[in-house]
C-alpha cells in the first residue's frame, strides 16, 4: 500500500477575534441512514414536500426546533423523509429513468450535481419544475464509482430552496470494479453517507399564525446538523469504516479530522485515508490528519477501527480554528469578509462502536489501489483551447461576478467544441474563498499556484482525485485539464451547463449573480470539415491494458508510422518507428517502471493518444 502521511498546511493570515467556548452536544440523537433506491430496478419518482413534522432534535420532543417547517424529497408513496431526501444509486453504462414530482408551492429544479447528463435533463435554471407538475429525466449513466448529489438549481432561490432540506446523495457503480471491491460496501453499516448541513431558526411575526421558521435569508447558521438531526451519533463496527461525507452547507467550507476525543488541536487528531473525492477515486489513497472541502464537495474517508472495542467511540471532528478568516465556516473575524460564520462545536458527529450487525461482511484489510484516470494529470497532449475565469468583487454591498458580468440566463458565455480538451485557469483576486463548481463533467487538477507564486501539494490538500467543486482561496490561480466529450447540443441557450461559484447566495444574484454558462456543440465554429482525425481515433486500439512486457498496437495503416511512450512528467522515454501495418505491431515495454504513461501513435493521416498502465512484473 502506497500511503503517505502530510500534515495539511494552513496560512492563517489576516485573523481577526477570538475563537468562542462552546459547549459541546451529547450526541443523543442517532443519525437517520437515508434510504436507497436502485434506479436500475424502477423509474425512480421523487416528490418535493412540504413538512412541519420534522424533529432536529427527537431525543427532546420539546425542543423549539423540532416541527419546523422543511422539505424533503420522497419516493412517491413514501413520506418517511422530512428533510434531505433518499439515496439514488445508479448504474455506468445504464438507462436511468426519473420523475421529479413538484408538491412545493413555488417553483424549482433538481440538479444532479457532478452527473454527465444532456443539458436538458441537468437540472439547472432552464429546466424549472412548477407546483403540480412532473419533470420526466431519460439518460444513461456516464459516470463512474463517484458520489454526486442532487439539489435545487432554480435561479435566485436556490440558496432558500436548499436551505429548506432539498438535498440527497448520488451513488454511481460500476458493474465491474476492482477498487470498490478492497472497500467497505455495505451501505449504512460500514459505508456511510454523512451529509453535513446548518441552520439559522428566527421568529417570523408575518405568518400566520406567527411561529419560528429556518432562516433563509443570507445569514449566521450556527446550529449543526448531520442527516438531518442536532447533536448526531453514528454506529459502526470495529473494521475498516467508509464514510461518504457531503458538505451539503449552502455557503461553509468544512474543515474536518477524526480523533477519540470531541476536543483537541491538531496533535490529537488520527489519521484517515483520502479514497475518492468528487468524481471518483483519487489516483492513490492518501493519509491525511485534517481535510478541507467548499460548500458542494464530497470526500469518501476510510477509516482503520480494528484496534477498538465494542463501547468505544471516536469523532468527526470540526476542525474550523484551522481555516483562514478568509473562508466562509471560519470563526475568526477578516476585515474583508468571509468568516465570523463558524458551526458550532467543537465535533461534528460521534461514531460508536458496536457489535458486527447482521449480514454484513467486515472489511479488515486494505492493500490499496492504483486508479485509471481519464483525462490523465498531465495528458495536455492535442489541447483545444485554454481559457481563463476571474472573480471579480464589485465593492460592498454590490457582490461578485465572475470575469465582470452578472448571470443572464440568455446568454451563452461559452462555446465549447464536444469532444475538446481543455485547461482553465480559475483566478481569484478577491479576498475571500470561493467554491468554483462546474457542470456536466469532472475536472483534474494540474497545478495551484498561491499569491506568491508558490506551486502548492495537492495530495496534502486532498486534490489528488477528480473534481467538479474546488475552493479556490484568495490569491490562488487553479488549472485544471477536462474533457467535454458526449451529449451535444445545437447553440441555444436553454440547452446550457452552468459553472458558478458555489456559495449559493454568490451564485443567486443577492450576491451578484456569480453563475455563467456555456453550451457543448458540434455545430457552427465546432462543425468537423474533415473526419480522417475521427476515424484514426476510433481504428486503432493497444492491448493488453495493464500491460507488463509486451504491448500490441492494432490497425490497418499502409504507410510507416511511429510510436511516443511519454510519462506523466512529460518526458519521452520511448520512440518506434514502425513499417505498414496489418493486423498487430509489437512495442517491448519491459523496460519501463510501474506507472501510467500515454502512447502516441503518429502516422501521415494524423496522431493520436491513448493511456496505459505498465503493471508490476
Amino acid at each position: 500500500m502506497n500511503l503517505v502521511t502530510r500534515p495539511f498546511a494552513c496560512l492563517c493570515w489576516m485573523l481577526v477575534g477570538i475563537l468562542p467556548t462552546i459547549a459541546q452536544p451529547t450526541f443523543q440523537n442517532k443519525a437517520p441512514i437515508p434510504k436507497i433506491y436502485d434506479a436500475s430496478e424502477d423509474t425512480v419518482k421523487l416528490v418535493m414536500q412540504q413538512f412541519f413534522s420534522h424533529q432536529f432534535n427527537p431525543a427532546n420532543p420539546t425542543d423549539t426546533l423540532n416541527g419546523l417547517e422543511t422539505w424533503a424529497y420522497n419516493v412517491q408513496g413514501d413520506t418517511s423523509a422530512t428533510i434531505f431526501g433518499p439515496t439514488i444509486k445508479w448504474h455506468t453504462g445504464e438507462s436511468t429513468l426519473l420523475q421529479v414530482i413538484n408538491q412545493l408551492p413555488q417553483p424549482t429544479t433538481t440538479h444532479w450535481h457532478g452527473a454527465e447528463v444532456p443539458a436538458q435533463f441537468d437540472g439547472g435554471p432552464h429546466q424549472p419544475i412548477h407546483p403540480d407538475s412532473t419533470w420526466y429525466v431519460n439518460f444513461t449513466n456516464l459516470d463512474s464509482s463517484s458520489t454526486m448529489w442532487y439539489h435545487p438549481h432554480y435561479h435566485n432561490n436556490t440558496y432558500p430552496q436548499v436551505q429548506m432540506g432539498l438535498s440527497g446523495m448520488i451513488i454511481s457503480e460500476q458493474a465491474t470494479d476492482p477498487i470498490r471491491d478492497v472497500l467497505p460496501q455495505t451501505y449504512g453499516k460500514d459505508d456511510i453517507p454523512v451529509i453535513l448541513s446548518d441552520l439559522r431558526v428566527i421568529w417570523d411575526s408575518t405568518l400566520n399564525p406567527p411561529r419560528r421558521k429556518i432562516d433563509t435569508l443570507k445569514s449566521k447558521r450556527p446550529i449543526n446538523v448531520v442527516n438531518g438531526v442536532t447533536d448526531p451519533y453514528f454506529e459502526v463496527p470495529a473494521h475498516y469504516v467508509r464514510l461518504r461525507i457531503l458538505n451539503g452547507s449552502t455557503r461553509k467550507g468544512t474543515m474536518f479530522g477524526i480523533s477519540d476525543s470531541y476536543t483537541g488541536d491538531s496533535s490529537s487528531l488520527k489519521p484517515f485515508i483520502l479514497v475518492a473525492t468528487d468524481g471518483g477515486y483519487t489516483i492513490q489513497p492518501d493519509t491525511l490528519t485534517m481535510l478541507l472541502i467548499g460548500p458542494g464537495a464530497r470526500a469518501e474517508l476510510l477509516l482503520d477501527l480494528r484496534d477498538y472495542a465494542v463501547g468505544d467511540s471516536l469523532y468527526l471532528r470540526n476542525m474550523n480554528q484551522y481555516m483562514p478568516g478568509f473562508i466562509v465556516g471560519s470563526p475568526f473575524l477578516s476585515p474583508l469578509g468571509g468568516g465570523g460564520d463558524s458551526t458550532a462545536g467543537e465535533a461534528f458527529m460521534q461514531m460508536k462502536i458496536i457489535a458486527d450487525p447482521q449480514d454484513y461482511t467486515p472489511v479488515d484489510t486494505f492493500p490499496g489501489f492504483t486508479s485509471m484516470w481519464d483525462p490523465s494529470l498531465q495528458d495536455t497532449i492535442g489541447l483545444d483551447t485554454q481559457r481563463l475565469k476571474t472573480f471579480v468583487f464589485w465593492g460592498k454591498g454590490k457582490g461578485f461576478t465572475i470575469d465582470s458580468t452578472t448571470f443572464n440566463m440568455m446568454r451563452i458565455d461559452d462555446t465549447v467544441c464536444v469532444g475538446n480538451k481543455e485547461i482553465w485557469t480559475i483566478h481569484n483576486p478577491t479576498a475571500i474563498a470561493h467554491p468554483f463548481h462546474i457542470h456536466k463533467i469532472f475536472f483534474r487538477i494540474l497545478d495551484i499556484q498561491d499569491s506568491t507564486g508558490t506551486l502548492l501539494d495537492l495530495n496534502a490538500r486532498g486534490l489528488n482525485g477528480p473534481k467538479d467543486d474546488i475552493l479556490v482561496q484568495p490569491g490562488w490561480r487553479v488549472r485544471f485539464l477536462a474533457k467535454f466529450d458526449d451529449y451535444p447540443n445545437p447553440i441555444q441557450a436553454n440547452l446550457s451547463y452552468m459553472y458558478h461559484c458555489h456559495i449559493l447566495t454568490h451564485e443567486d444574484s443577492l450576491g451578484g449573480g456569480m453563475m455563467k454558462q456555456f453550451v457543448v456543440t458540434n455545430e457552427g465554429p465546432c462543425a468537423r470539415s474533415n473526419s480522417i482525425y475521427d476515424r484514426l481515433a476510433q481504428d486503432w486500439k493497444l492491448y493488453p491494458n495493464p500491460a507488463s512486457e509486451t504491448l500490441f498496437l492494432q490497425a490497418d495503416m499502409e504507410y510507416p508510422s511511429e510510436v511516443t511512450i511519454i510519462d506523466l512528467q512529460g518526458r519521452v522515454v520511448r520512440q518506434e518507428k514502425l513499417g505498414p501495418i496489418e493486423g498487430l505491431a509489437p512495442i517491448d515495454v519491459s523496460h519501463l517502471k510501474t506507472g501510467f504513461y500515454l502512447v502516441r501513435w503518429s502516422n501521415p493521416l494524423g496522431w493520436d493518444t491513448r493511456k496505459v498502465l505498465i503493471q508490476e512484473r
